[in-house]
């Protein structure tokens, strides 16, 4: 045989091996396209029925993938006066959520050896009361501090007159032994950062989490003031039926805990940035996510960061305002970002809960059910089955308290109560004490429809039950005291 048969053979052979392996890459990559425009398309029809449900006048969300953008989108208006869109250069304010960058701040500083966890405070800031010298930074983080909340005083106060003010104040409880969600510690940590590095801690934000680049980053907690492409969050007033713009003035002060006010696009910049360890390394990071220690035993919080777990996959983020929320699966390098300016009915955890079950594989594989669900099910009076899919999440989900699906199912019980559909209020109200029967507040809310109902023994019923239940609010029971002793005594 000559070479040249030899060489055509040869060549033929891994013609067709080379030809094969295109097909089957072309193949995997149309299978890969074809999932991919079904999941968005899942995620756009989801989308757009919470939004209807939840009357949420606009919102922006990022899904980020294995270090891709796997979905992004804008809807709605920014403004329900002028219905300006929502678009990339929104610019929405975080809240709370502004925590997690804080921390991230913190940890940079740890990182650098500046900064220890278990440093004192006092060893960073003087003229502090006696009684919160002792206190950690990893304390403040973990809101285990004990230290009271500065947000029951007033924002005009000086720094000086509100630690004099907070110093009169006898100390929540001991530190590190319980989770209490608390204003003062973030604001600490914001003097700490800059006593560390002698710059303010908006400039130390700028210049070690977004490259110095100030564009589309506004550090504001002052919902009056105004600046370029700003989306002001309404509230829903249930009694007038309209959505306002409420007024809180917090200063400056407030900056660390509650202050930034940010576009998706940077936010998700800010995201990748910390998934490639360009903000923190990865035995920093796991050092962050590490659980505090409470001495009680049972409170679960990580440093500044909060632990969710979505049908048994733990995932870390934060939220603000009940409007903005990240959360980040890091097992299943999953990022959920989301940002909006208002809702009728509670979202933001139901949203991010069910968007990790439809894009995450593994959660997606399993058919889990969606929390979206009960409440376009309760849309529809559609009671039973609403019941019967809170019990069955409820029971993929043993790790998960649904605080906001409790409190989405309440509020749709009370706007029907303010609209005088009393029926349809309190088969609402019902499903909560099912799911939670030790919570007071669902019975209070069927006491009411029985009343308005005209059924006295029902409402009397009920009314006592949330009265044995409600151990905090004694204003209210004393309320609820009078409806009973009116109903008897008619």
């Amino acid at each position: 045989m000559t070479k040249t048969k030899t060489f055509y053979k040869i060549s033929k052979k891994y013609f067709f091996l080379i030809l094969l392996i295109s097909i089957s890459f072309s193949s995997c990559k149309n299978e890969t396209q074809k999932n991919n425009t079904l999941i968005t398309k899942e995620i756009e029809n989801y989308m757009k029925q919470t939004i209807e449900n939840h009357e949420i006048p606009g919102l922006a969300v990022a899904i980020i993938q294995d270090n891709k953008t796997l979905y992004k989108n804008y809807f709605g208006s920014s403004t329900i006066e002028k219905k300006e869109p929502i678009k990339s250069s929104s610019i929405f304010p975080l809240y709370s959520t502004t925590k997690l960058i804080t921390s991230v701040a913190i940890f940079q500083l740890i990182e650098q050896e500046k900064l220890n966890l278990n440093d004192t405070i006092s060893k960073y800031l003087k003229n502090l009361p006696e009684q919160w010298n002792s206190i950690q930074i990893k304390h403040l983080l973990s809101h285990s501090s004990g230290i009271p909340d500065y947000v029951k005083y007033s924002s005009d106060l000086s720094n000086e007159e509100m630690i004099k003010r907070l110093a009169e104040d006898e100390m929540e409880f001991a530190k590190g032994n319980e989770y209490r969600y608390n204003q003062t510690n973030f604001w600490l940590l914001a003097q700490i950062i800059e006593k560390i590095t002698d710059k303010t801690y908006e400039d130390f934000v700028i210049k070690n989490q977004f490259n110095s680049n100030a564009n589309s980053l506004i550090f504001s907690s002052n919902t009056s003031e105004v600046f370029p492409n700003k989306v002001p969050v309404y509230s829903y007033n249930r009694k007038k039926k309209k959505f306002e713009i409420p007024t809180f003035i917090n200063g400056k002060r407030a900056h660390a805990a509650n202050g930034i006010n940010i576009t998706l696009e940077n936010i998700v910049t800010w995201n990748l940035q910390l998934d490639a360890n360009k903000l923190l390394k990865p035995n920093t990071k796991s050092l962050m996510w590490s659980p505090f220690n409470f001495t009680n035993g049972t409170d679960n919080f990580l440093s500044g960061w909060s632990i969710t777990h979505v049908n048994d996959i733990p995932s870390y983020g934060f939220s603000g305002g009940n409007v903005s929320a990240i959360r980040k699966f890091p097992n299943q390098n999953t990022t959920i970002i989301l940002l909006t300016n208002g809702y009728k009915i509670p979202a933001y955890d139901i949203i991010i809960n069910d968007l990790a079950r439809i894009t995450i594989p593994e959660l997606k594989s399993k058919n889990y059910a969606l929390e979206e669900n009960v409440v376009e099910l309760i849309g529809n009076k559609k009671y039973k089955q609403a019941l019967d899919t809170f019990k069955k999440l409820k029971t993929e989900n043993a790790k998960l308290n649904f605080f906001n699906l409790k409190m989405a199912v309440n509020t749709s019980g009370n706007i029907a109560l303010n609209n005088n559909d009393f029926i349809n209020a309190m088969e609402a109200f019902k499903i909560n004490s099912k799911i939670y029967p030790e919570w007071w507040v669902s019975y209070a809310g069927m006491a009411e429809s029985y009343e308005n109902l005209n059924e006295k023994s029902n409402a009397v019923l009920n009314y006592e039950k949330a009265i044995l239940l409600n151990k905090s609010y004694t204003n209210y029971n004393t309320f609820m005291k009078s409806r009973v002793t009116e109903i008897k005594n008619n």
